[in-house]
């Protein structure tokens, strides 16, 4: 017998019985429609509340650094990406990172592609070690002491730049590709450091489940995460948006979420062409 194969088991049906339970079923489903009751339960972030709270949290606050007056940032260009690597393993790290850009732009709707040029890239995307990475923020990013912080605390660095208009124009990620295997977090940091640099940037205990909650032991994007970026690159927001003016269109990208079903689907829908299903896991 197969190992899968449930034992066998002997079913006894007492029809009379069986008939009772199916006309209880029958009252208890009119019972539910009647009422307006759902049939099915609700995750919490399939709230509308919940998203609209998650939302605010994740785009519009900014981790490492205090914003009175936040504003929404995206891009509103095509994305151009730019992959480089002095560790080894370049095929596997390249292939990991054309799946999750391919999975993002599948989400968001934006265009993103790969050039062979860093000068003018969008976003750097650099896999080094643990000792070269103050050299790589020196680099690319500036002084290492502006960001000691965030150097003593992550494993992987995101960081992006924006215009007057506070659409964001680059961004540069760097990955210590050995100390992120020794904290076992090397797709974690493919994942919700890519992420951020669309314009999700915050990370926050109150939002679950999710990548960006740094307790959560989520390593791909989840439903909630989906439903998020799905809301960022909606028609109805803009860049340099307040959490005023956010809030006030928000129930439209909600209505519109509902409408295309990604708020119901999410948890189908997060899995296509996603990480985690190329890896398998």
């Amino acid at each position: 017998m197969p190992i899968n194969s449930p034992p066998h088991r002997r079913v006894i049906q007492n029809k009379s019985f069986l008939g009772k339970t199916l006309i209880k079923n029958a009252y208890l489903s009119v019972f539910l429609t009647f009422f307006g009751l759902p049939a099915v339960a609700q995750e919490r972030w399939q709230n509308d509340a919940y998203i609209t709270q998650s939302f605010i949290k994740i785009a519009l606050e900014r981790e490492y650094k205090e914003t009175k007056h936040p504003k929404l940032v995206r891009w509103e260009k095509p994305i151009s990406v730019y992959f480089e690597s002095d560790t080894g393993d370049a095929k596997l790290q390249l292939d990991l990172l054309t799946v999750q850009m391919r999975h993002l732009a599948y989400i968001s709707g934006m265009h993103i592609y790969f050039t062979k040029q860093a000068k003018g890239a969008g976003i750097l995307v650099i896999f080094t070690r643990y000792k070269n990475i103050e050299d790589k923020v020196r680099q690319y990013i500036g002084d290492p002491d502006k960001i000691r912080k965030a150097l003593n605390e992550a494993v992987c660095l995101g960081n992006f730049r924006i215009n007057q208009r506070h659409e964001i124009t680059s961004g540069i990620i760097i990955i210590p590709v050995d100390y992120a295997r020794e904290k076992a977090r090397l797709l974690d940091c493919v994942v919700e450091e890519i992420t951020q640099l669309l314009g999700l940037p915050n990370d926050s205990d109150e939002v679950f489940p999710s990548v960006f909650n740094d307790h959560s032991i989520d390593t791909y994007l989840s439903p909630l995460d989906y439903i998020l970026l799905k809301a960022l690159y909606s028609p109805h927001l803009k860049p340099g948006m307040t959490v005023k003016q956010v809030k006030a269109v928000f129930p439209s990208v909600l209505k519109d979420l509902h409408q295309s079903g990604d708020i119901q689907h999410a948890l189908q829908r997060v899995q296509i062409h996603s990480l985690r299903r190329y890896v398998g896991d």
